[in-house]
């Protein structure tokens, strides 16, 4: 495969820059870091929305706990059974 074709095989799977995307990070199914957080819709130990720029994102689970709360950024531990990412 010459140089070129590694190349244009790179920029294939390389996105654009989002700067409103939250980031979003798992461990496993027992924790999710999300930073680019605006604030808690709904908070259960079933169920925990989080409101971000651009999304609204649903953590489903069994003994969910917000672990840590700022600003901009919460951690979330319990167990994870399902997530889903709202428009």
């Amino acid at each position: 495969m010459s140089n070129h074709e590694k190349q244009k095989k790179r920029r294939l799977f390389e996105l654009p820059p989002v700067s409103d995307a939250p980031c979003i990070e798992f461990s496993g199914n027992r924790e999710v870091v999300i930073e680019g957080s605006r604030g808690v819709l709904e908070y259960s130990t079933d169920c925990v929305r989080v409101n971000t720029s651009c999304m609204i994102v649903t953590l489903n689970g069994r003994a969910l706990n917000l672990r840590c709360i700022s600003d901009s950024a919460l951690i979330i531990d319990g167990f994870i059974t399902g997530v889903e990412f709202a428009v």
